[in-house]
C-alpha cells in the first residue's frame, strides 16, 4: 500500500541542531553493538561530567537511549552544531531515529501515513522539498522502522466505547479539510469561524444519541452532516470555551510547560520541585509570573489577523493534525482533543515570548517557536501521563481556545 503523506507539506533539514536538544534519541541494540565497537564514546562529552560517561543508558524492551548532558543536548553534539557520529562515520550511521525525524510512520485510518513532528521549527515554517518528493527515501527508512520498533495498530473508535470503521474515518477527515479550506486565505477571523464549526460538528457527533446509533446509522450521519458542515457558507456565532476547558487548559499548559523545562535540563533536585510549584501556582492566579510563564500575556498580545504567514502556520498544523486522524491510539475526540490543546498551548508561549519583548503581537517568528516548544510533549505523550492527556485536553471544546486567539476580539 502507498505511503501517504500530508499534502502540501515540505521539509528539508535546516542542521538548526534543535532535534539533538530535550527529546531522548533511542536506539537499537544493534546500534550500540556496533557504536561501542567503533570506539563511539570517545565522541561523546559532558563538560560537567566528573568521569567518562557510557554514552548510551539501557531502557525498556532492550533498548537504548543516549545520554544527554546537563543542558539538556545530545552528548554527541559539537560545538559546531553538528553531530558527532555523523561527522566520523557519515550521515547514514546516525541512529535511526535521528535519521528518521523528524517524521513518525503511522498507520492513519488504515493506510501507512507519514505524521510530522511539529517539536521540528522547519515543519511549522512548512520550508523545503514537498514530502510528495521524498516518498522513495521515507518508503525506505519507513522499512527500517517498521523492522526495529514494529508496533500493532489498536481498534479505530470516534469515542470511548464508539467504534469507528477506516472507511467512516476517512469520511470526517474529508469534512474537517473541507471546513478548513472553506476558510480561504482573508484573515485570521475567517479561520477561527471554520475552527468553530469543527468544534459544533464535532461536538455535534459526541452526543449520546448520536453517538449510540448502530454502525450504519452512525456513518450515514457522518457523511450527510459532514458534507452540510463543509458546504456551509455563513459561519456560526463564536463561543468561548466552557469555564472547566478554559481551567483545565491551565493544567495543559502547566504539562506542556513542566516537559519542555525537563527536556531542556537535566538538572533537577529541589529547586525543580520549587519552580513547578510556583508556575503551577502562577497559572492560578496564587503567585507571581515568572522568567519564563506569564499568564498576563493572554491579555496584552494578540495575533495580528491581516497576518498572512501567521495564519498559513496555524492552519497548517491544524490540516496536520486532521490528516493524522485515526492512528488507533486514542479515541478521535481526544486526538484532537489533546493536538488543539497542544497547538493553543503553543499560541500562549508565543504570547509570553512577545510580551517579554515588549512586543504587542504574534509574529511568525514568535508563533514557530510556541508551537515547537509547546510539541515536545509529544515526547513524553506515555503511561499515566498520557492516559491523563485527553482529560486536560477538553475534547473538541479546545478547538474553541484556538479559535479565540484567531479572534482576539471575542
Amino acid at each position: 500500500m502507498k505511503l501517504e503523506v500530508s499534502p502540501g507539506q515540505r521539509f528539508t533539514c535546516q542542521q538548526c541542531g534543535m532535534c539533538c536538544r530535550g527529546a531522548w534519541v533511542v536506539v537499537t541494540p544493534a546500534e550500540v553493538e556496533r557504536y561501542r565497537a567503533l570506539g563511539a564514546s570517545r565522541w561523546y562529552t559532558d563538560i560537567g561530567a566528573q568521569h567518562a560517561v557510557d554514552p548510551f543508558d539501557p531502557v525498556a524492551h532492550g533498548h537504548f537511549r543516549i545520554r544527554k548532558r546537563a543542558d539538556g543536548a545530545c552528548g554527541f553534539l559539537s560545538e559546531a552544531n553538528r553531530c558527532r557520529i555523523h561527522e566520523e562515520l557519515g550521515g547514514e550511521a546516525k541512529p535511526l531515529a535521528c535519521r528518521v525525524f523528524p517524521f513518525r510512520f503511522q498507520s492513519a485510518a488504515g493506510r501507512p501515513f507519514v505524521a510530522t513532528s511539529a517539536s521540528c521549527p522547519t515543519i511549522v515554517r512548512n520550508e523545503g522539498e514537498a514530502l510528495a518528493a521524498q516518498l522513495k527515501s521515507l518508503t525506505t527508512l519507513r522499512g527500517e522502522w517498521m523492522r526495529a520498533f514494529p508496533r500493532k495498530d489498536g481498534g479505530l473508535f470516534f469515542a470511548r466505547g464508539r467504534p469507528i470503521d477506516a472507511a467512516t474515518v476517512n469520511v470526517m477527515k474529508g469534512a474537517l479539510v473541507g471546513i478548513l479550506d472553506s476558510a480561504g486565505a482573508d484573515s485570521t477571523f475567517a479561520l477561527a469561524g471554520a475552527v468553530e464549526r469543527m468544534a459544533r460538528w464535532l461536538e455535534d457527533l459526541s452526543r449520546h444519541r448520536v453517538a449510540r446509533l448502530k454502525s450504519e446509522g452512525f456513518t450515514e450521519y457522518v457523511a450527510l452532516t459532514g458534507r452540510h458542515a463543509a458546504a456551509s457558507e455563513a459561519d456560526p456565532a463564536p463561543a468561548r470555551a466552557s469555564v472547566v476547558t478554559r481551567l483545565l487548559a491551565r493544567g495543559f499548559l502547566f504539562t506542556v510547560v513542566a516537559v519542555r523545562d525537563q527536556l531542556a535540563s537535566e538538572a533537577g533536585g529541589p529547586r525543580r520541585h520549587l519552580r513547578r510549584i510556583h508556575q503551577l501556582a502562577h497559572l492560578h492566579g496564587l503567585a507571581p509570573a515568572t522568567g519564563s510563564l506569564d499568564r498576563r500575556a493572554r491579555d496584552r498580545v494578540t495575533i495580528d489577523p491581516a497576518d498572512a504567514e501567521v495564519r498559513r502556520i496555524v492552519a497548517d498544523r491544524l490540516r496536520a493534525n486532521v490528516d493524522a486522524l485515526g492512528t488507533g491510539q486514542r479515541p478521535l475526540v481526544d486526538e484532537i482533543g489533546v493536538e488543539s490543546a497542544t497547538l493553543a498551548a503553543g499560541l500562549e508561549l508565543a504570547a509570553m515570548t512577545a510580551h517579554r519583548a515588549g512586543a504587542s503581537r504574534i509574529d511568525a517568528a514568535t508563533v514557530t517557536s510556541g508551537i515547537t516548544a509547546a510539541a515536545q510533549l509529544a515526547h513524553a505523550d506515555t503511561g499515566a501521563l498520557g492516559t491523563l492527556l485527553p482529560t486536560l485536553a477538553g475534547g473538541p471544546d479546545a478547538l474553541r481556545l484556538v479559535a479565540a486567539w484567531l479572534r482576539p476580539a471575542l
